[in-house]
């Protein structure tokens, strides 16, 4: 068995690696292939109402594409606006990070992890007047058919008065992007879709009459950026709230729970810290190594390994007592390690496998639909989910990862809160197909000298680029030197044509990175 850590903060996507081929595979009833002219989601006049897509069946004794388990294809454009939008409303995609991460990497990354789920001739796209933002922009949009129109530009690093009052850079973004919406753009039907609903956008939204989607950053709970650290109750009685472990019926159980979180506390001082690490102690085998995690912290900032016990004290705690750490025990996993997407109560579609790097420490993308998740566990995964969701009442895109341990008990590590998740834009732009592509998402590190124009070029010689005729091939939507770039390899048609693809993918990426800068910087075979 591999390691699993109990953390998935951590979303560090770099050198992509070749997804995992599972023991065997049962047989999967698909639809006939549909032609390009079947796309959806604000493209295309057919109905869908009707289609419908196998999932796998990996249950034992599986043995017949009859026994696959057909669901309804979903239209994720109508989870997320409602169904009374569809067709007469558009997406403003704004997902910059928020003022507190505005940096230029940050900016580059985020603005544009929304592209695939703008849909042509549609929706609008914030984005940074950078220039590789602008060379990407470029590329993508004469790939994809959108028009110029489509992207609304902003200053990134606006100069501003130094006044306390004085706006934050969202807050200028938004001002310079909806002062640049085209003549046509009627404001009470264009969506705001922001990375981070925060109190100020909301307020500017309601200033401009724009509908926006999204979750509000200040929950009645918490924090949804600290969603995770309610996974756990509070080790000091008098300041406990209700946590996970109410919210799932058997997970008050302890570690031999159907479905649960991992087992720990949250701590508000170094004294409590200690408290919790006593009681973890008391509670779990001997021998149990723990985990050291900051409830406010993403991206697998402040997290400690193994933590011993004289390490606690060395732990700095900020100002004030909103503050907590974690303190849970490190999961040792059996290699399944699956992610589910919510809309609010639906889960979007099934489960998917997440790829894991480094024993576990670092994801480098899904694999959808999940290769390895039984029906059984896929059920158990949403049932859990919506326990949650009768909690928090989400109304938008939220997301939980899980580890089987080595008893086959998922354990819900993470929860994934306050902003859409790493894939969700592949995950629109998979949903305007009339049937359902088998994705294996992931990234690299471009080299320098290898421009988007480039490398969208190659792709195409290679017979590698995205074909919406066949419903297979590569997209790229990001392409920024030494900086972790996101892809997406589909397929309608089965797992060993995507395997095929990103073998020929991986060749192209190393030949790239090899072979110098410039247009000649590779060479078609």
């Amino acid at each position: 068995a591999v390691l699993a850590l109990a953390f998935f903060g951590s979303k560090r996507l770099h050198q992509t690696i070749l997804r995992p081929v599972p023991p065997a595979r049962v047989p999967v009833r698909t639809p006939s292939p549909m032609s390009a002219s079947c796309v959806l989601g604000g493209m295309s006049k057919r109905e869908k109402s009707s289609d419908t897509v196998s999932t796998f069946d990996r249950s034992e004794g599986a043995s017949s594409c009859d026994e696959a388990v057909e669901l309804p294809r979903q239209d994720l454009y109508s989870l997320l606006l409602g169904p009374s939008h569809v067709g007469t409303a558009s997406i403003l995609f704004a997902w910059w990070p928020t003022a507190e991460a505005w940096s230029h990497n940050e900016l580059i990354e985020r603005c544009t992890r929304c592209l695939p789920g703008a849909r042509p001739g549609v929706d609008l796209v914030a984005l940074p007047r950078l220039g590789e933002v602008e060379e990407l922009w470029a590329a993508w949009a004469a790939q994809q058919g959108l028009g110029a129109w489509q992207a609304l530009w902003f200053d990134p690093f606006p100069q501003h008065g130094a006044s306390r009052a004085a706006p934050t850079p969202p807050e200028l973004a938004l001002d310079e992007v909806v002062a640049a919406l085209p003549a046509h753009t009627a404001l009470g039907s264009t969506f705001f879709y922001p990375m981070y609903l925060t109190s100020a956008m909301a307020v500017a939204c309601e200033r401009y009459g724009m509908p926006a989607v999204g979750d509000a950053a200040d929950h009645r709970i918490c924090q949804l950026g600290c969603a995770k650290a309610w996974l756990h109750p509070h080790v000091n009685p008098r300041k406990r709230v209700p946590s996970l472990r109410n919210a799932l019926p058997a997970a008050s159980a302890g570690p031999a729970a159907a479905v649960r979180g991992p087992w720990g506390y949250i701590a508000s001082s170094t004294e409590e810290l200690r408290e919790a690490m006593r009681r973890l102690r008391g509670e779990l085998p001997c021998g149990t190594r723990f985990v050291l995690k900051p409830s406010w912290a993403s991206g697998g900032d402040g997290i400690i390994l193994n933590v011993k016990e004289e390490q606690l004290g060395s732990f700095d705690f900020p100002p004030g007592e909103e503050h907590t750490v974690i303190l849970e025990e490190f999961v040792e996993g059996r290699g399944d390690s699956p992610t589910l997407y919510m809309l609010a109560a639906e889960p979007c579609g099934p489960l998917a496998d997440q790829i894991l790097a480094d024993n576990g420490t670092v994801n480098d993308g899904n694999c959808w639909p999940s290769v390895l998740a039984s029906e059984q566990l896929t059920q158990t995964c949403v049932a859990a989910a919506k326990d949650i969701q009768r909690v928090w009442g989400l109304s938008s895109q939220w997301g939980l990862d899980f580890v089987v341990d080595r008893h086959g008990t998922p354990i819900i590590v993470d929860l994934n809160m306050g902003r859409p998740n790493g894939n969700f834009s592949v995950r629109l732009w998979e949903s305007r197909f009339c049937q359902h592509l088998y994705m294996h998402t992931s990234s690299w590190k471009p080299p320098a000298g290898i421009t988007a124009k480039v490398l969208f070029g190659a792709l195409q010689k290679r017979g590698l680029a995205w074909d919406p005729g066949s419903l297979q091939g590569v997209l790229v939507y990001q392409h920024f030197h030494g900086q972790s770039s996101a892809y997406v390899v589909a397929s309608a048609s089965s797992w060993e044509k995507v395997d095929s693809y990103v073998g020929r993918l991986q060749v192209l990426m190393a030949e790239l990175s090899d072979g110098g800068s410039g247009d000649s910087a590779y060479v078609v075979r």
